[in-house]
């Protein structure tokens, strides 16, 4: 009896999404062969590419520089999606941990971790353009 219910109820509910689906776009093909004109060409019938012949190949290099200082900026980005619920609770974390300092000592852990990466990225050049 369950399962017949489950079934009735999986029907109704593919129903409800293919029917409006496929009757919107049966009614536009059907208003666009009354309503619309066709006139292909062979110039009508080739690819369109935005209306400009191409200057250059496709595959162009880029500097790797440009992909590191991304990488970075998304990882010292992320940093604050991090610190601004830190600070939200950290009277509540403090409060259940029953010490006033462990919040202050988690965020310096954490913003230290972030500084010996920033430290290593700058040693090594990766913010430095020339």
């Amino acid at each position: 009896m369950y399962q017949l219910q489950l079934a009735q109820i999986a029907v109704f509910v593919l129903m409800g999404f293919a029917l409006p689906a496929v009757g919107m776009i049966g009614l536009a093909w059907l208003l666009q062969k009354m309503l619309g004109y066709h006139r292909p060409n062979p110039l009508k019938n080739q690819p369109y590419e935005c209306g400009m012949k191409p200057f250059q190949e496709a595959l162009v290099q880029f500097d790797i520089r440009y992909y590191l200082y991304a990488l970075l900026f998304i990882l010292f980005d992320i940093e604050i999606v991090f610190i601004i619920p830190w600070v939200l609770v950290t009277d509540e974390v403090s409060a259940q941990m029953k010490s006033l300092l462990f919040g202050p000592v988690e965020i310096t852990i954490f913003l230290a971790v972030l500084a010996v990466g920033l430290a290593y990225a700058w040693k090594k050049g990766a913010l430095h353009w020339e």
